[in-house]
């Protein structure tokens, strides 16, 4: 067995560009990075996502088609998320939750998504400002209205991510989750 580093998200979304460039399809860089983000080090991974996406789409790879083949959920629906648990609004929260899910999208994308903002976010509340990668609503959110600190943040994140790694042994993750 040989465990190779990670590939940087540059170098996979530069490879794919490549390879779309010589099959002459049009793309959107938006699109390209979130399938090298989601192949989280692995260009074979980038590869496999990359030929599911080119299944559903017909000319152009678009952002949008990208989103839904990898179940990809958009960040604002994260600060949604957050923003409800900033004003404990529990009600409001879960009934978002439920619209999500019956939305079509897996428990499973929605906490790997939401822990991937929580952590940006404390990278973000850390000072790291090089290294997270929030949209200027978010950034905006998180320098003005939220009320977290880092130790808030981190809690969520632990809490978040024990839920995530439980969540296959969970018998109704739903309810869990809410």
């Amino acid at each position: 067995k040989f465990d190779f580093k990670p590939i940087s998200v540059n170098d996979i979304a530069t490879y794919l560009k490549g390879i779309l460039v010589s099959e002459k399809m049009t793309y959107e860089e938006e699109g390209i990075d979130l399938i090298a983000q989601k192949a989280d080090g692995s260009l074979r991974d980038s590869l496999s996502l990359l030929d599911q996406v080119i299944a559903y789409t017909n000319e152009t790879l678009d952002v949008e088609t990208v989103r839904d083949v990898l179940g990809i959920i958009e960040e604002n629906v994260f600060l949604d998320v957050m923003k409800f648990i900033n004003e404990k609004n529990h009600q409001g929260l879960i009934t978002f939750i439920n619209k999500l899910l019956n939305d079509g999208f897996s428990i499973s994308d929605f906490i790997s998504g939401f822990n991937e903002f929580i952590r940006h976010c404390m990278l973000c509340k850390g000072g790291n400002s090089g290294t997270h990668n929030l949209s200027e609503d978010s950034m905006k959110w998180l320098e003005s209205d939220c009320r977290f600190n880092m130790v808030d943040i981190l809690r969520m994140l632990d809490l978040s991510l024990r839920f995530e790694s439980n969540l296959k042994y969970i018998p109704h993750p739903q309810i869990s989750l809410e």
